[in-house]
């Protein structure tokens, strides 16, 4: 058995979360997993639990059954890399398959932080109580990792997935709806807080709506009618887009600018707010937006 390093695990990692990014575009679960034996791929595999209508078609469920079709039922000196912590049913699996080793990236404690409904039972103490020793790594590319099951990124992934024009449409006008509902029911409390001139001030709301700093995405440019800024902050839409592999300058274009635009028109319906579309994540390592005010 060959000896990994933290670079092959991560190599290793990587497919196995284009495995669960390929959950996510068939309508299942996100999860992804593959088993590796002296450096090479045996078989990789993502959750199908959904489209399968089977509670048993875990990612590594999945793999187990494709490797074992090639190497029978022992796979000692094999090493299963997983995108999430084997769940109970899954631990027991690859404890009777004897598999050397068990690398994950998000944790069942992980998983349960974010408030997602799990066993609460890790593979660890399952194993503790097995007649064999299984090697467990975790932590592999785990910020990576965590954005799969991120509550937020996940309910988008399944908005986005199936969206034609009329659902960018109808998503476009719920976020509008919320918006402004947000800013007339704190109306009072929100204008107190907003200094300087009305583009500072629009540039004020939409972070304080966002709930980012200004860090987050610091102003680049600005006089008393334009703000220019780029946003740099953790934006679960394009997380989304990633996953699915869509044009976030489209879905942006589509959900987003007229909602924002509509918020800060709240403080002066003079004000407008637009995107530099050619510099957006993730074709750049920010979002150039801009507020103006027209006279």
């Amino acid at each position: 058995m060959i000896i990994m390093r933290n670079e092959d695990y991560e190599k290793f990692m990587n497919i196995a979360i284009e495995e669960a990014k390929n959950s996510f575009k068939e309508g299942n679960k996100g999860f992804g997993a593959l088993v590796e034996k002296n450096g090479k791929i045996i078989a990789k595999a993502h959750d199908t639990e959904v489209t399968d209508l089977d509670p048993s078609g875990h990612a590594e469920m999945n793999v187990i059954r494709e490797v074992s079709k090639k190497c029978g039922k022992d796979l000692t000196g094999c090493v299963i890399i997983s995108t999430h912590e084997p769940c109970p049913m899954c631990t027991g699996a690859l404890i009777w398959a004897k598999v050397s080793e068990i690398v994950y990236g998000a944790s069942i404690r992980d998983s349960m932080k974010l408030g997602r409904r799990v066993i609460n039972l890790s593979c660890r103490e399952i194993i503790e109580r097995s007649p064999w020793r299984i090697k467990i790594k975790e932590g592999i590319l785990k910020k990576e990792c965590l954005k799969l099951y991120n509550n937020e990124i996940r309910k988008l992934i399944k908005e986005f997935r199936t969206a034609r024009n009329t659902k960018w449409k109808s998503m476009e006008q719920g976020l509008l709806e919320r918006r402004t509902t947000w800013f007339e029911e704190n109306k009072n409390k929100i204008i107190k807080k907003l200094k300087g001139t009305d583009v500072e001030k629009a540039y004020q709301l939409i972070l304080m709506k966002i709930g980012i700093k200004k860090d987050e995405a610091p102003i680049i440019e600005k006089t008393k009618d334009r703000v220019v800024f780029h946003s740099k902050n953790f934006c679960p839409a394009l997380e989304a887009c990633e996953i699915l592999g869509l044009n976030t300058r489209k879905v942006c274009e589509a959900v987003y600018e007229k909602p924002t635009e509509e918020l800060i028109r709240r403080i002066n319906p003079n004000l407008r707010f637009s995107r530099n579309y050619k510099r957006i994540r993730p074709y750049a390592t920010f979002c150039e937006e801009i507020i103006t005010l027209k006279r």
